[in-house]
């Protein structure tokens, strides 16, 4: 009965270990913030890099890429320039993107003439 009761502490404290570890991985994952902004890409570089609005990029291998349609694609199908919303990050590398957006550039309506 003794080694039940033993076991039982010694399971309990380890699952406490092992629960305040994994809170605080998550407070380090959520420490890495993300920064949202808007703008024209330009173009994709040979390296994998991006131009938007003038600024270079670096993609991560992960990026999720959603086209105007909503679906998602791979970076060299969208039409360039493109009017983009995306969120990055910083790495010591870099800014690094993580999710680019195709969004409808606002356009002029056209005017009827006055007949």
């Amino acid at each position: 009965m003794r080694k039940r009761k033993t076991i039982a502490l010694l399971l309990s404290a380890f699952s406490i270990l092992i629960v305040s570890a994994f809170i605080d991985r998550f407070d380090a994952v959520a420490d890495i913030s993300t920064v949202k902004a808007t703008g024209t890409l330009t173009s994709i570089e040979d390296d994998g890099r991006v131009i938007i609005d003038e600024k270079g990029y670096e993609v991560d291998p992960s990026v999720m890429v959603i086209n105007r349609k909503g679906k998602i694609v791979s970076l060299r199908s969208l039409s360039l320039p493109a009017t983009v919303r995306f969120e990055y990050t910083y790495a010591k590398t870099g800014f690094i993107i993580v999710m680019i957006e195709e969004v409808k550039s606002k356009e002029v309506k056209n005017k009827r003439s006055p007949r």
